[in-house]
């Protein structure tokens, strides 16, 4: 039975569907989309349609219907390329965008420095006194202010200004800046 099937389906096939056509079909499609590798896939998924087609309702004419399934579908490709190619050229944009933006990362060169100046200042703030080195570290790193440390340190908020001063000067000298 199933034979029989394949038999009278290759026999409905070449009602509708010839060699001459195929050709036909496959010059029509390359001059549509300009690629002869996609107006053969096109020429095939016109051929897999038709025949879904022709098995539902018989076509009186073959052809013309071969030739609009091949315009649809040489429009659906035109379609999804076009929007392919947006999206390439967007990601395209944003990858160039990304290179000419400048990197919050240190190279190694800065990371180098960073680390001189740091063990610099580290060493300035070790050379400082004992109440110069607490005012500057609850300011610069605390935050406190200078009534804050004032309060903290039992001393007045001129002399909290003084060591600060003080301390300032001396990192700025020992640092470079």
């Amino acid at each position: 039975m199933q034979a029989l099937t394949q038999s009278l389906d290759s026999a409905d096939n070449a009602l509708f569907w010839t060699e001459s056509l195929a050709e036909d079909l496959r010059i029509f499609l390359t001059a549509r989309v300009k690629c002869a590798e996609t107006a053969a896939d096109l020429t095939h998924e016109t051929y897999l349609k038709l025949y879904q087609a022709a098995k539902e309702n018989p076509p009186d004419n073959a052809r013309a219907l071969a030739f609009h399934i091949a315009v649809q579908l040489a429009i659906d490709y035109h379609r999804k390329n076009t929007v392919r190619n947006r999206h390439h050229a967007a990601e395209i944009e944003f990858d160039s965008c990304i290179d000419t933006i400048p990197s919050a990362a240190a190279g190694p060169e800065q990371t180098v420095i960073a680390r001189q100046r740091l063990g610099a200042l580290q060493t300035a703030l070790a050379e400082l006194p004992v109440d110069c080195r607490t005012a500057f570290l609850l300011h610069g790193i605390e935050g406190l202010s200078y009534s804050e440390i004032a309060e903290r340190m039992g001393i007045s908020k001129s002399m909290v200004g003084k060591h600060l001063t003080r301390a300032l000067t001396h990192c700025a000298q020992r640092v470079g800046n």
